[in-house]
């Protein structure tokens, strides 16, 4: 099979899993809002379940992007086995280190909450402080299963790691419900499982494709010094982007109540183009470009990523546009029922059409920062995202005071815009403008004769960077 239909079927399998995951998704915040509305409640489990996420959003990315170009600079090099040592030794620090995180950080909960959203009122904030007692050791289980996907992915696995968060929003779904008799307390507990369930669920699969972890500490080992020297660097990049979200949390919790709760349902919305379609192909090409990355195959690289920013434009444009016209009736069709009223309906609906006019540099994001990441540049988005981040702040100080919560919605349309916009005229569009003589000059892949003892990966990032 073509490496192109391997990519298209791989995309088809992640997208099926990524729809069904949004759709339970809506049907988590459906119920979520029936349930609770946007309430007091409400945002105290969101402002809780934002510190775990942010940890993981963090921790677990780098895990990924590390996992799949290093296992495929192992795998061609004829080492297989010695790639699934490394990750054992490197799973069992890594479950360490985060065991001491979760155990430091339950009995401090109380401090985190203030730290993330400091104008909460006093008992808002005492409840968001007992969830995430509740919910900091998925931590742990979300950062393992993220590194088991990028191994499993690594190996041409796609379905069970795609499977993972429908699994853990069927229990989440289902500790909603119970929320009815035992309150927002038992959504946190749900929340916790559905992580472990996630984990749970990859181990199977990853016996079958050669992985056995044996707990193993080798500090000396020569392939970890390699994997946390690539994973830092992702992991301040993806820390920086996550500053959106802890900038919009602070924000919000000095606003009036149901802020939050409003923001977070519109940016569920708005995030579906990307959730469905886009992660899933820029976590389906990313084998591909890390594999043509290591082959120093210039010409396959760059048609690759060139055909996976078309097709993110291609749906991501459409989609801006007809969330903002479409953005009253579709937030009643999902939302407007239980304790979800007018007023929860009003701030949604505003704060949709502010997160839609940056709908498609947030889509981008991932297809670019992947191409970054499979040539071993990870230092590139983490330069951008700095600026992108101070942006942002910017514009939410301006424009929280005349539209609110809007504001912060809007704030992240044209950071997301420079983000993008910057990313690709500084590498990416000179990789596309070379991409062309590449494609018809029928030439082989570039190569400099300075640099023929440097690897692949880094050879071709060299020579896209003269």
């Amino acid at each position: 099979m073509g490496r192109s239909n391997t990519i298209a079927r791989a995309t088809a399998v992640i997208a099926f899993f990524t729809l069904l995951s949004k759709v339970l998704g809506f049907i988590r915040e459906v119920a979520l809002a029936y349930v609770f509305g946007a309430s007091a409640a409400t945002d105290a489990y969101l402002v809780a379940y934002t510190v775990p996420n942010v940890i993981f959003a963090v921790l677990g990315g780098a895990l990924t992007v590390t996992a799949v170009p290093l296992f495929a600079s192992y795998a061609s090099a004829g080492k297989r086995d010695e790639a699934w040592r490394l990750f054992a030794v490197f799973s069992t620090l890594l479950g360490l280190v985060l065991l001491a995180v979760v155990l430091a950080g339950v009995p401090c909960a109380r401090q985190i909450v203030w730290l993330v959203a400091p104008g909460l009122p006093e008992g808002t904030a005492r409840l968001a402080a007992s969830l995430l007692a509740v919910m900091l050791p998925g931590v742990l289980f979300l950062s393992l299963a993220n590194l088991f996907y990028g191994l499993l992915n690594a190996n041409n696995i796609f379905g069970p790691p795609a499977l993972g968060p429908v699994v853990t929003n069927i229990f989440i779904v289902a500790s909603i419900l119970a929320g009815l008799k035992f309150g927002i307390t038992a959504v946190a507990a749900g929340t916790l499982l559905g992580y472990l369930a996630a984990l749970v669920l990859q181990l199977p699969c990853l016996q079958r494709a050669g992985f056995t972890f044996r707990p193993a500490l080798e500090f000396r080992h020569p392939g970890l010094k390699r994997a946390l020297g690539l994973m830092l660097p992702v992991m301040v990049g993806t820390g920086i982007g996550q500053v959106y979200l802890i900038i919009d949390r602070i924000l919000a919790s000095g606003l009036p109540e149901d802020s939050i709760s409003a923001l977070n349902y519109a940016s569920k919305l708005i995030l579906l183009p990307q959730g469905v379609l886009v992660m899933a192909l820029s976590t389906a090409i990313f084998p591909t470009l890390s594999g043509r990355a290591a082959a120093g195959d210039s010409g396959g690289y760059a048609r690759a990523l060139l055909r996976a920013v078309k097709t993110v434009l291609l749906v991501a444009l459409p989609a801006g546009v007809g969330l903002a016209v479409l953005r009253e009736p579709v937030v009643k069709l999902l939302f407007m029922r239980g304790a979800f009223d007018e007023q929860d309906a009003a701030m949604t609906v505003f704060a949709l059409l502010c997160f839609s006019f940056g709908l498609a540099g947030q889509c981008l994001g991932p297809v670019l920062t992947r191409g970054f990441y499979a040539l071993q540049d990870t230092a590139t988005p983490v330069k951008v995202g700095v600026c992108t981040v101070g942006l942002n702040l910017v514009f939410s100080l301006l424009l929280i005071r005349p539209l609110a919560h809007g504001g912060l919605a809007l704030a992240n349309s044209p950071a997301a815009a420079f983000n993008q916009a910057t990313a690709s005229f500084l590498k990416p569009f000179c990789i596309f403008c070379r991409i062309h003589g590449v494609v018809l000059s029928g030439s082989r892949p570039i190569h400099r004769p300075d640099t023929d003892q440097v690897s692949p990966a880094r050879n071709l990032h060299r020579c896209y960077s003269r």
